[in-house]
C-alpha cells in the first residue's frame, strides 16, 4: 500500500486532537500548534529537511500514547503518568517507517533541564527535538494561544524567562524568545495545514505487508484503548475481515487492505466523548444519535488520508441494505460486496464479545440474530451463511 506522509500526519492529528480535548480539555488543533511552533524553532536551529520532517511529525504525534493510560489519580504521580504516555508514544511511532531517525524524541519530550522530569535526564542527555517539543507543548497547554492577546503574550514570555535552567535549557528559552513573536502566535489561531505543508517533505511510502500490519495494530490499539469496554474490537473485526477474504480467495494485497479497513473502521470513535463510549447502560436517543456520528468521522479521517476504497469499506460498516443505516443512508445498490462484508464482520464481532451491558453470545445465537437481520433486508444473506461456515469451523 502507498501512503502520503502529510496525509497520514494531518488525519492522525485530527483524531489525536479529539482525544486530548476529551481527556484534558485542550483547545482544538493542539498538535498542529505545537508542530508549527516547533517548526519555527527548528528553523532557528538550522535543522535539515529530514530532521525537520522528524521534528514536525513527532510534534504532531507527541501525545499519541495518551489512550494507553489516561487516568491520573492520587496513587499515580505526575511524573509516573507522563512516563507512561511517553513510553507508549515512543513505542507506537516505532511501527511507522517514516520515523527512522526520530528515536527518543517523543519518549523524552517531558524531560526538564534540572533533571526532575519523568526519566531524570539532564539537558545534555535530552535530544534537541524533545526539548523543542517540550517548550512548545508547555506553552500551548498552559496558555491560551488560540485566542491570546499581545499583553498575555508578553506575560507568557516573562514567565518563560523564570523557567530557564529549571524546566527548559537556557538556549531553548532564548531561541523561543528570539523566534516566536506575537504575529506568529496570531497565526496559531488559524488552520495550520497550509503553513505546515510548505515545510514537510511530501514523502510517499510503499508499505510492506509487515509495515501495514504494524500500523494497523497501532491504530487499533489507540482506538480500542480509548474505551476498555471495546478493547480488542478493532483487531477482532480486522481479523475476521481477513479470514473472510481468505475464504473468498482474495489476493494478498486485497486481504491486507481489508484487514486495514477493519482495524480502522472505528477510528471515528476517537471523536466521541468517553462518557458516552463507556456508559454501562443503554444510551438515550440523543446519546445514540451522537454515537452514530463516529462513522462519519471515520469517513472524514480516512478520506483525508486518501486511502481509496478502504475509506468506504471502513466507514460504511453501519449502513444497511434498506437505507436505514448511517452515516449516509446508503441503499443496497450503493454498497459493494466489501462494504457489506465489513458490516457483517462488525456485527459478528460485536455480538460475540463481552460488553458492560451484555455477555458474549455464542456463534449459533449470533448467526440466528444475523439471519433475522437478513430477513429484514438489513445485511447480505450470502455473507452471513458464508460466515456461518467459516467461523463455525474455527470454534
Amino acid at each position: 500500500m502507498r501512503l502520503c506522509f502529510n496525509n497520514f500526519l494531518f488525519a492522525f492529528s485530527f483524531a489525536l486532537d479529539c482525544v486530548e480535548k476529551d481527556y484534558f480539555h485542550t483547545a482544538s488543533f493542539h498538535g498542529k500548534r505545537v508542530a508549527y511552533l516547533s517548526m519555527l524553532l527548528g528553523e532557528y536551529f538550522q535543522l535539515d529537511k529530514n530532521q525537520m520532517n522528524d521534528l514536525i511529525g513527532c510534534a504532531i504525534l507527541h501525545d499519541n500514547g495518551l489512550t494507553e493510560n489516561y487516568k491520573y489519580t492520587d496513587s499515580v504521580t505526575e511524573n509516573e503518568f507522563l512516563k507512561i504516555h511517553c513510553v507508549a508514544g515512543e513505542e507506537n511511532i516505532s511501527y511507522i517507517p517514516f520515523f527512522k531517525n526520530a528515536q527518543n524524541i517523543i519518549k523524552y519530550h517531558h524531560e526538564m533541564a534540572n533533571g526532575e522530569g519523568p526519566f531524570g535526564l539532564m539537558t545534555s542527555q535530552i535530544p534537541l527535538g524533545s526539548q523543542i517539543i517540550h517548550v512548545t507543548d508547555y506553552v500551548d497547554v498552559n496558555y491560551h494561544l488560540h485566542n491570546m492577546s499581545e499583553d498575555e503574550f508578553n506575560n507568557m514570555c516573562d514567565d518563560l524567562k523564570k523557567l530557564k535552567n529549571i524546566h527548559f535549557d537556557e538556549k531553548i528559552i532564548d531561541a523561543f524568545l528570539q523566534t516566536i513573536t506575537y504575529p506568529y502566535i496570531q497565526q496559531c489561531q488559524n488552520d495550520l495545514n497550509q503553513l505546515l505543508n510548505y515545510n514537510i517533505h511530501n514523502i510517499y511510502h510503499d508499505f510492506t505487508q509487515s509495515e501495514m500490519l504494524a500500523i494497523c495494530r497501532l491504530f487499533a490499539r489507540i482506538i480500542d484503548n480509548k474505551s476498555p469496554h471495546t478493547k480488542s474490537h478493532s483487531i477482532g473485526v480486522a481479523t475476521k475481515a481477513a479470514q473472510m477474504s481468505l475464504y473468498y480467495g482474495y489476493d494478498e494485497d486485497l486481504m491486507l487492505e481489508m484487514f486495514f479497513a477493519g482495524a480502522m473502521h472505528d477510528v471515528g470513535k476517537l471523536v466521541i466523548d468517553r462518557d458516552v463510549l463507556e456508559k454501562p447502560a443503554k444510551l438515550t436517543d440523543q446519546e445514540y444519535t451522537y454515537m452514530q456520528t463516529h462513522a462519519y468521522y471515520t469517513y472524514k479521517i480516512l478520506n483525508d488520508m486518501d486511502l481509496g476504497d478502504i475509506v468506504h469499506w471502513s466507514s460504511y460498516h453501519h449502513e444497511k441494505l434498506d437505507g436505514s443505516g448511517y452515516p449516509f443512508g446508503k441503499v443496497a445498490d450503493e454498497l459493494d460486496f466489501n462494504d457489506r462484508l465489513m458490516a457483517c464482520c462488525d456485527i459478528y464481532q460485536a455480538l460475540t464479545e463481552n460488553r458492560p451491558y451484555k455477555e458474549a453470545l455464542s456463534h449459533e445465537k449470533t448467526i440466528e440474530i444475523m439471519r433475522n437481520m437478513v430477513k429484514m433486508n438489513k445485511i447480505d444473506g450470502r455473507i452471513v451463511e458464508d460466515m456461518n461456515k467459516v467461523f463455525k469451523d474455527l470454534k
